[in-house]
């Protein structure tokens, strides 16, 4: 043979053949609307969903058969926090000395650990928003993407950019104690700066702490980040705690309010009206008395009570709202995923129908995080991001927490047995 070396660039420049995998669902729900298909065949080709169609055809060992299960498109949490991990054996349950005691090469391993429990309980994407160090959250994404570490899809904030202080109350002698899990940045000038260099070192939308301080972001402050994040095309979310911080996030057009328990119907309507999403993160009276069980647990209840009505007068305006967990606390044998479903505990107790739920944990994420033409909803032309349960959510969303089939981008990461 004159030319093998020729022949052999040519066979391997033919593109191989697409191996298609077939689903048979029995019943597949749509939580953009509540509807459902029966005994459907979904076929996925190269991590995408090719068709969808009545059932046809054979049962053999090519077919995954999840014909006794509700199938869906996976969840999303929108407000998470894989390299944040508050663990009371050593730091008390305070995430402050959390920051201060673990480097941030050591957050990223947890939050590998993370990741991967989050995949497995049916998380397709994440929100991480946060507490992450210097750029563990980016990390971890890096190696997802990258195909070394099995995760959900990831969104992530970098460093949080908030007044001086942030989160923390600083004492003069150790002034930048606050570093680098907050970015700080007053006046227009240093907001500008700290976009830019989030946006640098893999940012992938912004996050600003709003009035965690007396004093707190003007108008003008945040709309310069906003004005940066859009000529990036990416945005804003905004961490507001006072009805203030709610307001001068919405004047200067952030695309999220997160938490915002202190929002007034007419605050809400603001929100509305300029088309903000609402990421509640409605804390349990459990999950926020986990840190300090010894606590008075009225002061929690009060709280908790706070969160579950802001969210159902939040609801009966019909905002745009969305599921995030704000899940950070250590649990060896249930994982992160466990406390992150537990937030559904309130939108329970708020009256969100089971079909709204898992809207919000899903399209309307989706349209918040700018990817419905990608992920959200199982649709020909989406990303094949497929889970499974014995139960049906819509007819009680506790069925989540028995998720035992976790398809995503094409790749099944959890079958029925496999745990």
């Amino acid at each position: 043979m004159k030319f093998p070396h020729l022949l052999l660039l040519l066979l391997f420049a033919i593109p191989a053949q697409a191996q298609d995998t077939v689903i048979r669902a029995g019943t597949i729900i749509h939580p953009q609307d509540g509807s459902v298909s029966i005994d459907q065949k979904i076929t996925v080709t190269n991590g995408r969903i090719t068709a969808i169609e009545d059932w046809s055809g054979s049962m053999d060992d090519s077919v995954t058969d999840l014909s006794d299960r509700f199938v869906m498109t996976g969840l999303f949490d929108a407000h998470s926090h894989m390299a944040l991990v508050v663990d009371k054996r050593y730091d008390g349950g305070n995430y402050y000395v959390t920051g201060l005691l673990n480097p941030t090469a050591y957050r990223a391993v947890q939050g590998v650990a993370n990741a991967r429990n989050m995949l497995e309980s049916g998380f397709t994407v994440i929100r991480d928003i946060g507490n992450n160090g210097n750029y563990a959250d980016v990390a971890i994404k890096k190696g997802i993407d990258e195909g070394f570490i099995p995760g959900p899809h990831m969104e992530t904030s970098g460093r949080i950019i908030a007044p001086f202080g942030a989160q923390f109350h600083l004492q003069p002698e150790k002034p930048g104690l606050g570093n680098p899990e907050y970015f700080f940045a007053d006046g227009v000038v240093e907001i500008m700066k700290a976009v830019r260099e989030n946006l640098h070192f893999g940012a992938t939308f912004i996050k600003l702490v709003i009035d965690d301080q007396r004093y707190i972001y003007s108008v003008e402050e945040i709309r310069t980040a906003v004005r940066e994040a859009e000529l990036a095309g990416t945005y804003v979310s905004a961490h507001c705690w006072t009805e203030q911080g709610a307001r001068n996030a919405i004047a200067a057009g952030v695309r999220s309010i997160e938490h915002g328990p202190n929002m007034p119907d007419e605050v809400l309507q603001m929100a509305k009206d300029a088309g903000v999403f609402l990421v509640g993160t409605e804390f349990t009276t459990a999950g926020l008395a986990w840190a300090d069980p010894t606590a008075d647990i009225s002061a929690f209840e009060a709280e908790h009570l706070q969160f579950v009505d802001r969210l159902r007068r939040a609801y009966a305006l019909d905002l745009k709202i969305v599921y995030g967990s704000d899940a950070v606390f250590f649990d060896a044998e249930k994982g992160r995923a466990y406390e992150s479903f537990d937030v559904l505990h309130s939108w329970r107790e708020a009256g969100v129908s089971n079909a709204d739920q898992l809207k919000a944990m899903t399209s309307t994420a989706a349209d918040l995080m700018g990817m419905s033409d990608e992920r959200g909803a199982l649709a020909v032309g989406l990303r094949a991001d497929i889970i499974a349960m014995p139960a049906n959510p819509l007819d009680d969303t506790n069925a989540l927490y028995n998720i035992d089939y976790v398809m995503k981008d094409g790749t099944v990461y959890r079958h029925p047995g496999s745990h």
